[in-house]
C-alpha cells in the first residue's frame, strides 16, 4: 500500500488520534428518564479497565444502576462529582488511550455538545456537530494541511473522521437557523423568564444552549443579551438620533445596569460607556439613562413628573409587564388617573425591588435547606400529578382481626413454620384474594380503556432513605403466605439498599400502604397510577363491642381505607371488595388452603 500523500498526513494523524478518545454521557434507562444524579465513582482518573468494567453508579428517581464501560481504555476526565444532578446525554468522563496529549482532552471537553436525547423531529439536511471542527481547529496543523476537511464526532460514540472531498471556507461551520415553530416550542420548554423567551425567539437563539443566572437557573433578559451580544446576533432598534461622529466609539463592558435602563438605552440607540450609575454598587438605573440621553440630545421630551397616588388597581398592559419583570403589584406606587398603576411605575419598582436593602437579622430558630433528591424530586411530581388529575374517593371499614393475630400466632408457633409470618404478610394474600374475588378493582386506567389484570400483583410500599419505593410481589394470589413473606422481606431489603431493578418496582395491579406500625389508627392515601386503588392500613387497637346477647367485650379492630380513582372504580365496587376483605381477614384459615 503506497503511503499517503503528504498533504493527507496531518490529517490521517488527527483522525487516528480523535479515534482514540470516547466521551462517557449520562445515560438514558427508559423512555421517561430525563435526568439522573452520580452516586459513586468506581474508577479513578488514570485508571485503565477494558470493557465491561464498572465505571459510575448511576441514580435514577427509584433506582441505583452502574454503568458499564462499553470499550477499553484509560480514564481521563472525570467531569462529575457525586450528588451532581445532570441531565440525560451530558458529558460525565472521558476515556481515552494514554497516549493521547491533555490538550486534546481538554479542547474535546470544551466543544463537546450534549446529546440530543429528545423525541422531537429533527430538521432534514441539518447541520453536523460544531463541535468537532472546533475541537479539530484547536490541535496543531502541519503546513500544507489547509487542503484537510475536519472530522465530526458521533452522537454517542468515538470520534470518527468524515471527508467532504473540498476544504471548506471556514474552519467552524455555521448551523443553519431553527424554524421559528421549532425554537418557539424549544424556548417555550426552557426555564427562562417570558421577557427573555421573546427575545431569543426574537433574536434565534435556543434557549436550551444558555445557562441562565437567575434564581435557580433561571434565564433572564440579560442572559439572553448577553449571548446575543456574544453571537453578533443583536439587532438593536433603529435609533432616533446617533450619537456625535467625532465621538471616539467606547470599547470594553459597559457598565452594570438594571434590565429597564439596558431596554431604554437600546430604544435611543445609545451606549451605557460614560454613565455614573447612582444605584446600589454603582448601578446604572432608568434615571440615569434617561439623564444622559438628556444630556447628550437624545431625548426631547424629558421624562413625566409622576406624583403619588395611592390606589390597588392597574391597567392590563401594567400587569402584563408586572408579570414579565416578577414585580408584585403590591409594591408598585400607582401616579396613573383614577389611581391605577401604569406601566412606569411597575418599572420603577422594578428598580426598587434590584436595590439592596438593610441586612435582615438572623432569625431565631436556624433551618438546614436539604438538597431535593432525584427521588423526592420524582415523587412529588407523580404525586402532585396523581392527586390533580386522578378523581379520589375514599372507603374506610373497620375489621375485626381477633381471629387473625390468633392464627398468626399458632402458624409462628409451629415447629416446622417455614418462616415467621407478618400481619402485612397475611394482608396481602388476603387483598390479593379479594382482588380475585372483585377483579374489577384489579385495574388500570389507561386512556384507550380499563385493563383488569387475571392476577394480582401487589405493590408494597416500603419506606427508604430519602423516599419511598414501592416494589411489585407478582401472581401473590398464586403464592402461599410463607412465599409472600419471603418475597416482601427480600424486595424490602433491597429497596433499602437501592439495588432493585426497574421491572421490580413497575407494573403493580394494586398497592398496600401500611402504617399500622407507627400507631396510625386511620389515613388516605394517594393512588400510584395508573392503577385504580390502593389500600390503607391502620394499626390494630382494642374497642369494645357489643355482643350478641346484649353483653359488652373488647376486640382487636384495624381501619381499612380504600382510595379509589372514581373513573374506573365505583363506590358500590370499592365497598364490595372491602367486604370481601374484611370476610378473608376475619376467616384467616383461608389464606392457606
Amino acid at each position: 500500500m503506497s503511503p499517503a500523500p503528504p498533504r493527507l498526513r496531518p490529517l490521517f494523524a488527527r483522525c487516528w488520534l480523535m479515534a482514540e478518545i470516547h466521551p462517557i454521557t449520562l445515560p438514558k434507562w427508559g423512555i421517561e428518564m430525563s435526568e439522573g444524579t452520580v452516586a459513586n465513582w468506581h474508577m479513578a482518573v488514570g485508571t485503565r479497565a477494558e470493557k465491561g468494567a464498572e465505571l459510575v453508579d448511576i441514580e435514577t428517581e427509584k433506582i441505583v444502576n452502574t454503568l458499564d464501560l462499553e470499550v477499553g481504555g484509560t480514564l481521563r476526565r472525570q467531569l462529575a462529582q457525586p450528588g451532581d444532578v445532570l441531565p440525560v446525554g451530558a458529558l460525565i468522563a472521558v476515556l481515552a488511550d494514554a497516549a493521547v496529549p491533555d490538550s486534546a482532552i481538554d479542547a474535546f471537553v470544551a466543544a463537546y455538545k450534549p446529546i440530543d436525547v429528545s423525541f422531537e423531529p429533527k430538521e432534514e439536511g441539518g447541520a453536523p456537530s460544531a463541535s468537532s471542527t472546533e475541537i479539530a481547529s484547536s490541535l496543531p496543523r502541519e503546513s500544507g494541511d489547509a487542503g484537510a476537511t475536519s472530522p465530526t464526532v458521533g452522537a454517542s460514540g468515538p470520534w470518527t473522521p468524515a471527508f467532504a472531498g473540498e476544504a471548506a471556507k471556514s474552519d467552524v461551520p455555521v448551523a443553519p437557523p431553527l424554524d421559528p415553530a421549532i425554537l418557539s416550542a424549544r424556548n417555550e420548554a426552557a426555564h427562562a423568564s417570558p421577557l427573555a423567551r421573546r427575545l431569543a425567539n426574537k433574536l434565534g437563539i435556543d434557549l436550551s444552549t444558555l445557562t441562565g443566572t437567575g434564581q435557580k437557573g433561571r434565564i433572564s433578559q440579560e442572559d439572553v443579551e448577553k449571548a446575543a451580544a456574544s453571537r453578533g446576533s443583536a439587532s438593536p432598534a433603529p435609533a432616533p438620533a446617533a450619537e456625535p461622529a467625532a465621538q471616539p466609539q467606547p470599547t470594553g463592558p459597559e457598565p452594570h445596569a438594571s434590565p429597564i435602563a439596558q431596554k431604554f438605552a437600546r430604544k435611543l440607540g445609545m451606549r451605557l460607556h460614560g454613565i455614573t450609575g447612582t444605584g446600589a454598587r454603582g448601578r446604572v438605573s432608568l434615571a440615569d439613562v434617561q439623564a444622559a440621553a438628556k444630556a447628550r440630545g437624545l431625548l426631547a421630551v424629558p421624562a413625566p413628573v409622576v406624583v403619588a397616588s395611592p390606589a390597588p388597581a392597574a391597567g392590563p398592559a401594567a400587569r402584563k409587564l408586572a408579570g414579565d419583570l416578577g414585580v408584585d403589584l403590591s409594591t408598585v406606587t400607582p401616579t396613573g388617573p383614577k389611581g391605577h398603576a401604569t406601566k412606569q411605575d411597575v418599572r420603577d419598582a422594578a428598580d426598587r425591588a434590584a436595590a439592596p436593602t438593610a441586612p435582615v437579622p438572623a432569625p431565631d430558630t436556624a433551618y438546614d435547606l436539604l438538597p431535593m433528591t432525584g427521588m423526592r424530586r420524582a415523587i412529588a411530581t407523580a404525586l402532585v400529578n396523581a392527586k390533580q388529575t386522578i378523581p379520589h374517593f375514599y372507603l374506610t371499614s373497620d375489621v375485626t382481626v381477633d381471629a387473625l393475630l390468633s392464627f398468626r400466632e399458632q402458624v409462628n408457633a409451629r415447629a416446622n413454620s417455614p418462616r415467621k409470618l407478618s400481619v402485612n404478610d397475611l394482608l396481602i394474600k388476603a387483598a390479593a384474594l379479594a382482588l380475585m374475588d372483585v377483579p374489577d378493582v384489579n385495574v388500570h386506567w389507561a386512556e384507550d380503556g380499563i385493563r383488569r389484570f387475571r392476577t394480582a400483583d401487589i405493590s408494597v410500599a416500603v419506606a427508604v432513605e430519602g423516599g419511598l419505593l414501592t416494589p411489585v410481589v407478582r401472581g401473590a394470589d398464586r403464592l402461599d403466605p410463607w412465599s409472600i413473606a419471603a418475597k416482601a422481606a427480600d424486595l424490602a431489603d433491597r429497596a433499602r439498599k437501592r439495588t432493585l431493578a426497574r421491572e421490580e418496582i413497575s407494573g403493580g395491579s394494586f398497592t398496600i400502604s401500611n402504617l399500622g406500625m407507627f400507631g396510625i389508627r386511620q389515613f388516605q392515601a394517594i393512588i400510584n397510577p395508573p392503577q385504580g386503588a390502593i389500600l390503607a392500613v391502620g394499626t390494630t387497637r382494642r374497642e369494645a363491642r357489643e355482643t350478641a346477647d346484649g353483653g359488652v367485650r373488647f376486640a382487636s379492630v384495624m381501619s381499612l381505607t380504600l382510595s379509589c380513582d372514581h373513573r374506573a372504580v365505583d363506590g358500590a365496587l370499592g365497598a364490595k371488595f372491602l367486604a370481601a376483605l374484611g370476610r378473608r381477614l376475619e376467616d384467616p384459615i383461608g389464606l392457606v388452603l
